[in-house]
């Protein structure tokens, strides 16, 4: 057990005498919180888990990595001491970024701590004491929680000690913990929604897509921030001014500081204090009383052994037919009857349900997405009458949204043939299928209509929309070519039969390289049709050699011979 383990379990087991008054064995309770912290330091955080798995080593460090991660993120709070010109304004903002990624860290690496229910089967029949196992439990907690909020608090600690001095930093230590305290009941309020409202097995499900919408979310902020911070208005902005903000926790949590750090005869201020106090305390006692009971007898469904019924399971399962017949429909359209159809319906089904690829895949996707708004963003003086106009600035944009849209498709190209459960993948390889390029067709077809058709469709409209029915054939023309553009990408490096192959460093890197040099060709593509965008007959014939040689490409993949799959897999 590494030091900071050893450090915490020392502290924690400090009250000793405390816990014998209260019918604790001692020495069961440290056997099973060294147990515990072994394994925490030997899981993989939300930072190392796609790391671990293109690696044999197993993870050794994952508790330092998570605190370096948090002190991190703490330092990255800073930033808000640079907006507005008083401290309750930094203060509102650096607790709103404190409580949202606290949030998100909790969510992404407590889950697996908090509903993990081996120890109703490793421990209790064990001859351990009902105490002994509850305080373990609730320590267990305590530590986790320790290790991710004491290094993200460490940056203002810091901050705040050498800017205005001890007084400053000891009124930021019990806000600090408040915030800490109202971000658990937070977590445990969605939690407890999330099982009120869906079945215990689709828990982990839904905690995953907020794990990808705090990553983008996140991923967005950051690349804002620094953004912002030119901004003048930003600079001088008082959230006092505005009474919105009296109903944010974060601002309850700023006058705190303020009051602690140097008191003022104001019953507005002190009001805001005792919330500060008050508030989290409440939602502790309400998370211990109510949300705790209803949330164990939960959680007894979640390893799905009898599992609830939902009362909305027929509505599920219209939607599920659906979805069924929008997929068969488009596999109708876009493949041949056989191997390609089965390879497109069964790739389109597989991203829908794999846990794995949507967290690989989508927030790649939303990444994209913030950096094709962020390029246009930094465009001097672009707007929308620019693309109206179609002017030299609104050609640009909109060859821009086009081409690095197609993004998107790579993105999801390059998880397509990976798959932690690849030996599953012996279906095909035993299937009286003669020519498996139909399937690997299928496949990449998938992929487009799954990821790419919603982009386009809805990029068509609003081009159209803002440009008019002139901007119409220059669209579809770099439509053509994204799809020409992936299809060539698919035929070379995507020729693997769909989830077939583990994840390895050499496909993480080569994934890396294909999205280079799509962007590459892209911005050539791109730059060539800028100098022919007037010129619409030529867009036209050029759009249907486009459309062309793309029919050709994916006619070229589904020609694959078995010879040349399993070459791939040997390479």
């Amino acid at each position: 057990m590494n030091i900071i383990n050893t450090i915490l379990l020392k502290l924690v087991l400090l009250p000793g005498g405390l816990y014998k008054k209260m019918g604790v064995n001692l020495a069961h309770l440290k056997a099973i919180l060294t147990a515990k912290l072994i394994m925490d330091d030997r899981r993989p955080n939300g930072f190392q888990q796609m790391q671990q798995k293109r690696r044999k080593n197993p993870v050794r460090f994952a508790t330092v990595s998570t605190m370096f991660v948090a002190a991190l993120i703490g330092s990255f709070f800073l930033f808000s001491f640079k907006f507005g010109d008083n401290y309750i304004t930094h203060f509102s903002l650096y607790f709103s970024f404190y409580i949202s990624f606290l949030a998100s860290l909790l969510i992404s690496d407590f889950t697996s701590v908090l509903i993990d229910i081996r120890d109703n089967y490793i421990i209790l029949p064990k001859p351990v004491g009902g105490q002994t196992f509850v305080l373990s439990r609730l320590l267990h907690i305590l530590i986790h929680v320790c290790k991710i909020t004491l290094p993200m608090a460490v940056p203002a600690i810091v901050y705040l000690s050498i800017k205005l001095g001890w007084l400053a930093m000891a009124a930021y230590l019990p806000m600090v913990i408040m915030a800490t305290l109202f971000t658990i009941f937070l977590i445990n309020a969605i939690y407890i929604l999330i099982l009120k409202l869906t079945t215990p097995q689709k828990f982990q499900n839904i905690i995953s897509y907020i794990q990808i919408v705090f990553a983008i979310f996140f991923y967005a902020a950051y690349q804002l921030m620094p953004r912002l911070m030119n901004n003048i208005k930003l600079a001088h902005y008082d959230i006092s001014a505005s009474k919105a903000w009296y109903f944010v926790p974060s601002y309850w949590f700023a006058t705190g500081w303020q009051q602690l750090y140097h008191f003022t005869a104001s019953i507005q201020l002190s009001v805001f204090l005792a919330l500060s106090f008050i508030i989290p305390i409440a939602s502790l006692w309400v998370v211990i009383k109510y949300f705790a009971p209803a949330f164990n007898q939960k959680l007894s469904l979640i390893t799905g052994s009898t599992g609830e019924a939902s009362p909305t399971n027929n509505k599920a399962d219209a939607k599920k037919t659906k979805a069924s017949s929008y997929s068969e429909w488009l596999a109708n359209i876009f493949t041949k009857r056989g191997a390609e159809r089965m390879g497109f319906l069964f790739t389109w089904k597989m991203m829908l349900r794999s846990r794995e690829f949507k967290m690989k895949v989508y927030p790649a996707i939303g990444y994209m997405i913030v950096i094709i708004v962020l390029m246009n963003l930094n465009m001097k003086n672009a707007s929308f009458s620019d693309v109206a106009a179609q002017n030299s600035q609104g050609k640009t944009a909109v060859l821009l949204i086009l081409y690095f849209s197609n993004l998107i498709i790579i993105s999801a190209l390059a998880q397509v043939t990976l798959s932690e459960k690849f030996k599953a993948a012996w279906v095909f390889f035993v299937s009286p299928v003669k020519t498996p390029g139909n399937l690997i067709s299928g496949a990449v077809k998938a992929c487009i209509a799954q990821f790419y058709f919603p982009v386009a469709a809805s990029t068509l409209v609003v081009l159209t929309a803002l440009g008019g029915i002139w901007v119409v054939p220059n669209v579809l023309f770099g439509m053509a070519n994204c799809l020409l553009i992936t299809a060539v990408s698919a035929y070379i490096t995507a020729n693997k039969l769909p989830f077939s192959s583990p994840p390895t460093n050499k496909a993480g890197s080569g994934g890396f390289m294909r999205v280079i040099s799509v962007m590459v060709i892209g911005t050539t593509v791109g730059a060539m049709q800028y100098f022919l965008y007037d010129i619409t007959p030529v867009i036209i014939i050029l759009t249907l050699l486009s459309g062309g040689a793309a029919w050709f490409v994916f006619d070229g993949i589904s020609n694959f011979t078995w010879k040349k799959v399993f070459s791939r897999y040997e390479d």
